[in-house]
Parts: structure tokens; sequence; C-alpha cells
């Protein structure tokens, strides 16, 4: 089938920890909540741009429950997973302390994910034909390359979040249309050091100076677009933060969606920062 969109990505079974505080080396704290839910930045993006546009998954599970478990909720969410793979390993994994101010830590286990081979994206997006297509980098390298190679050779436009932050080629960053990332993945990718003093508007403008338009996300300061030569600031919204797991992904997603139905970067990243906001004042079984 067909897909305004296509996001090529990572799926997961979530595992979700609640605890007090996240422990300090070598020490054990007891958890207060366990909760298991379908994931993935791959699959929460896709989520999200199916609520807006026609949305196709590509990406890996395996022969098993949570591959099943995955692709039923990808299923119900409205995405097509015509092009959802079956893999040798186990569906990925990924294991979230959730501490009780919503922030999270997050360890990822791709497992059935580095069993996508570009050659299979290659045919799924073929077959699909998007306009739009969103990556990120939880997938081997090698996919990520044939997803550029493939947007550059049919003339549709990519749309990068580049997490978890990893070094690039110029190549890849240079057709990114927009770059999506937050602040530290910004830092990485233009070499500035943690500790060294830069404002958000003039990261997001050193980001764009690698890509063809750069967004830059920043929590409660909201977002900063950097396309056309110039800084748009959108403003955070005040909220009260149960979960910010899948933030950045419903970011995402909603920007891609909204860029495949014609919108400027300006707007679509203006839509996305209000449904980034509605997420994390959710609980992940109310989302």
């Amino acid at each position: 089938m067909t897909a305004l969109i296509a996001v090529v990505g990572s799926a997961n079974l979530d595992v979700v920890l609640s605890v007090a505080r996240r422990p300090a080396a070598g020490e054990t704290v007891m958890g207060s909540g366990y909760l298991e839910t379908a994931g993935g930045k791959g699959a929460n993006q896709a989520t999200a741009a199916a609520r807006i546009a026609s949305c196709a998954f590509i990406g890996s599970v395996g022969h098993d429950s949570a591959g099943r478990r995955i692709a039923t909720a990808l299923r119900e969410a409205g995405v097509a997973i015509d092009h959802l793979h079956r893999g040798e390993m186990p569906t990925g994994r990924a294991f979230i302390s959730l501490t009780p101010d919503g922030e999270n830590s997050i360890v990822v286990l791709p497992l059935a994910n580095s069993d996508l081979r570009p050659s299979d994206v290659v045919r799924s997006l073929d077959a699909s034909r998007p306009a739009v297509v969103l990556t990120q980098l939880e997938v081997p390298t090698a996919v990520t390359a044939a997803v550029v190679e493939w947007c550059t050779r049919n003339d549709a436009r990519l749309v990068l979040n580049p997490s978890p932050v990893q070094h690039l080629p110029s190549a890849v960053l240079a057709i990114a249309d927009p770059l999506i990332a937050n602040a530290g993945e910004a830092r990485a990718l233009v070499d500035l050091a943690s500790d060294t003093p830069v404002t958000d508007a003039t990261l997001a403008a050193a980001l764009a100076l690698r890509c063809r338009s750069a967004v830059l996300t920043a929590g409660p300061r909201g977002a900063f677009v950097a396309a056309d030569d110039s800084i748009h600031h959108i403003e955070g919204l005040p909220v009260t933060v149960a979960d910010t797991t899948g933030a950045g992904d419903a970011f995402a997603g909603t920007v891609a969606a909204h860029l495949a139905l014609g919108a400027e970067l300006v707007a679509a990243a203006s839509i996305a920062n209000r449904e980034a906001a509605r997420v994390i004042q959710l609980n992940r079984t109310d989302r």
C-alpha cells in the first residue's frame, strides 16, 4: 500500500519500572510499579503520525508474543504494518525507570531491531512510496544510510531524529529537513561540550548549519525552529508532568505528519509542541 509517511525505526516491548529515585552505583532500590507496553522510538513515532495522516511502519520484531503485541497495537492505532518484518531474534526491549517527577532513564536492547536489513527497507519504501520518511537511530547504521539514499533518489523529504545520538556522516545530516534533536543531542552533533554556555536559539542555529532545517526541542522552554535563515521560538506550555517517556517521539511523528499534509515547518512544530505537552500529562496506560 502507499502512504504519505513511512516511519523506519525500532519497535520494542517497553518494561516500565516506577521507582522513588534511580539507584546509585552498587545500590538497590525498591520499585513501586510495573508495566509492559508496546513502544520503541519508531513505533511511537508511527503511532503519533497515524493520528494525522496515512502512515506505514517499517521495522522488525521477533516471532514471539511481544512481536504480536506490538503488531496489534500498531494496527489498532491505524498504522499500516504490511512492512513489519519478522526477525530471528526476540523482539527488542526497553527498560525504563520512571521517577515521580515524570523523568525517566532508559536502557534499550535492540534484539530483533538489529535484524532489519537495508534491502528490506528499500523494498518496503519502494512499495509504500511515501512523500515523507521519518527515522531515528535505534536501527542499524546501514539502514539509516539506505533510507538517506532512497530519499535522495526519490526526492522524498527526510525527517531525522538522531536519537540515541551518535556520529553521523555529514552527507546524512545534510538532507535532513528537519533534523529534530534535543539539547544534548544537538550539542553532540555540533561537537559542543556539555558545560559550554550557549542559548537554545544559538544551538538551533548551529545545528541548522549541518542540515536543511532543524528543530531543537527544549522541554519546558518549548522548541526552536531554524529554517530559511531565521530562528522561530515556539513557547513551552505549562503542564503537570506525569511521564515524559515518548514525548519526543510524539513531537517528531506529529511534525512529519503535518509536513506530509503540506504544512510549513514552524506551523507543524507548533502543533507538535502541543501534542508533546498533551502526552507528558498522561500516564502511559491513558495514551
